[in-house]
């Protein structure tokens, strides 16, 4: 892929969203409110993150030989949770207690890519304390559950989760722009699994491979989608 092209839009859209939520936490230390997200907790990394292509890349580019080697490792439990559930609900309920948590955090529980971390990443805020972030509320007690609901305020939270709208709503606005960018460039809206794509540019070097606009790509990438439909999202637009 052209390194003078789509990466510096991903880094101006990381620089716009970090801005936007450093200022987030100065209003709420002025308001005397707090939000739980420290180094170490590690909680958020079991859920199943999303990303652009392009995030992807740049991510990639970047994994040292052991990173890469956790993420091959990784990846046939993935495609194994993806092929055996019976919907996206099913998928994302396994991948959080059998998917073993993202393979890029450290023993501390920190990200080891943290600053070319995706948007997705970068935008949960929690306004609840870390245990909450790894709490699975499908064993919670229905009156537990109707409790914590109850205690969120919708104006600030994305609902039902306890984590800020704000910087997820300008996050998926952000990925959304990379997405057509990249779109318009090569032909193809990619997206999907954090772990997933970064194993195509990792093994299978997509980036490359569309920048010289190989034939048959698109149409290999659409049969990846069909086998792995919870793992990756795929467009032709061309």
């Amino acid at each position: 892929m052209d390194e003078s092209r789509l990466p510096p839009q991903v880094v101006a859209a990381r620089q716009q969203l970090d801005d936007a939520i450093a200022e987030l936490w100065q209003s709420w230390r002025e308001q005397e409110r707090d939000l739980y997200c420290r180094a170490g907790c590690g909680n958020c990394c079991t859920l199943a993150v999303n990303c652009s292509y392009p995030e992807a890349v740049m991510l990639a580019a970047g994994l040292s030989v052991e990173q890469r080697q956790q993420i091959n490792e990784r990846l046939p439990v993935v495609a194994q949770l993806c092929t055996t559930a019976a919907d996206l609900k099913e998928f994302l309920h396994s991948y959080r207690q059998q998917g073993g948590g993202c393979p890029l955090l450290d023993p501390q529980q920190n990200c080891s890519s943290y600053h070319q971390r995706p948007l997705s990443c970068r935008a949960l805020l929690s306004t609840r304390p870390p245990a909450w972030c790894g709490v699975d509320f499908s064993a919670l007690h229905p009156h537990e559950k109707q409790a914590f609901l109850s205690s969120l305020d919708q104006n600030l939270v994305a609902f039902p989760s306890h984590y800020l709208a704000r910087p997820l709503d300008l996050a998926a606005e952000l990925e959304k722009n990379l997405r057509n960018e990249f779109a318009h460039e090569y032909g193809v809206n990619i997206s999907g699994n954090l772990i997933w794509l970064l194993g195509l540019e990792l093994n299978s070097q997509v980036g490359e491979r569309l920048a010289k606009k190989e034939e048959g790509l698109v149409e290999w990438l659409l049969e990846q989608q069909e086998r792995y439909p919870y793992l990756l999202q795929v467009t032709a637009t061309l």
